[in-house]
């Protein structure tokens, strides 16, 4: 009997790691066997999974960290045969702009762009140390958000800085969310029964974070989130765009620590820092709504209701304002495709974030499926194939 190999699938959010086993074909990944999450809930570890149509959930009553996360997913995949390990990395700079093999060099190299991501990086990082603590030999390869917008255009993705500050530091737009963009835009292209290069499509990944993406005949032209994860729309916790001089006036005027200032931004603004809530479903309800399949144990006052609908007004304004400016750019436009955990799922948001937006003629509307991991892992898979 053919023993059948695997490969798993880490990708590390700021302050959870999700997981999946795929069993391997020949040239790309077939059925993912098990997938899960393991995410932080005040002083617990939440661990939930899958494996066919059993789901489980369990409540660790343990501060979340890398160390216990990498263990509880050890011992749910242990008894696969893992042949190669895929990472998600957020940010891969200039320098990486394709799926990577680990070896020592990749680990030198990488922490240099621990400061452009410092959410997200170290503890990729830090997460692959511990695989390969477990497994020495194992192979790993690690696939980047930053490397679906590598051909953008100097004119989107420079600032209006003077230009040795990108020659010199490097500063300029990345783009982010790139594997879920690229993700959607195969699967709209499946879709409409069209070529990459003829594909005309804005992408909306929606979640607790979320950007847009304008791409036009094979190629990105822009997108939403630039030199770090918080540029662009309104978010759970990021701030979205911001003048920098509110940067600057925190820092003069009030003598706000810019690491302060940054923590300010990344997690304690948003939805969360106009209303108090950070999970939109709970904005939607305290705005009035009805969220399918969703129950809060939460009351809300009238300050709290007021509140969460001029957040919802905020994060939705954000949203119409970019795809607007898109579609007015867009001699033609295929569809709008809708992704992430909040694009998939609310038909809410899908149809608020359409109000008033003019449309061209025949210009379809798509939900894409969350398909990141499997994109992760045939990139992951193309990539440990080469010798």
């Amino acid at each position: 009997m053919k023993i059948v190999k695997h490969i798993l699938i880490l990708n590390n959010g700021s302050s959870s790691v999700k997981f999946a086993v795929f069993a391997l074909g020949q040239n790309s990944v077939n059925q993912m066997k098990l997938s899960g999450a393991i995410t932080r809930d005040q002083q617990d570890t939440i661990l939930s999974w899958q494996q066919g149509n059993k789901k489980q959930k369990v409540n660790y009553h343990t501060n979340y960290n890398l160390k216990n996360t990498w263990e509880y997913i050890f011992d749910l995949v242990k008894d696969f045969d893992i042949s190669k390990i895929g990472v998600r990395m957020v940010h891969g700079g200039e320098k990486f702009v394709s799926t990577t093999r680990v070896d020592r060099e990749f680990l030198r190299q990488i922490i240099k762009y621990n400061d452009l991501a410092p959410l997200h990086n170290p503890d990729a990082v830090a997460l692959i140390k511990l695989v390969k603590k477990t497994w020495p030999q194992i192979k790993i390869a690690v696939s980047f958000d930053t490397a679906w917008y590598d051909d953008l255009s100097p004119a989107a993705y420079l600032y209006s800085l003077p230009h040795q500050y990108y020659q010199q530091y490097g500063i300029r737009k990345f783009g982010f969310h790139g594997l879920s963009h690229e993700a959607a835009t195969n699967y709209a292209a499946e879709s409409l029964n069209k070529k990459l290069n003829k594909l005309k499509i804005i992408t909306c990944h929606l979640g607790s974070g979320s950007s847009l993406t304008w791409y036009m005949d094979g190629k990105v032209l822009d997108t939403t989130m630039g030199f770090s994860p918080n540029e662009g729309l309104t978010m759970a916790t990021r701030s979205g765009d911001i003048p920098a001089d509110i940067v600057l006036y925190l820092a003069s005027k009030f003598k706000i620590k810019l690491k302060k200032i940054q923590h300010i931004l990344s997690q304690e603004s948003g939805l969360y820092g106009l209303c108090g809530l950070s999970d939109l479903r709970d904005v939607l309800v305290a705005s009035g709504f009805r969220v399918a399949g969703y129950k809060t144990k939460r009351k809300f006052n009238a300050q709290q209701r007021k509140q969460a609908k001029l957040a919802l007004e905020i994060y939705l304004y954000d949203i119409r304002r970019y795809l607007a400016s898109y579609v007015g750019m867009s001699k033609k436009l295929d569809a709008i495709v809708f992704t992430g955990k909040v694009g998939v799922k609310s038909a809410i948001i899908r149809r608020l974030s359409l109000k008033n937006i003019n449309l061209p003629n025949n210009c379809r509307v798509i939900i894409a499926p969350e398909r990141e991991m499997t994109n992760l892992a045939n990139k992951t898979q193309a990539c440990l194939k080469k010798k």
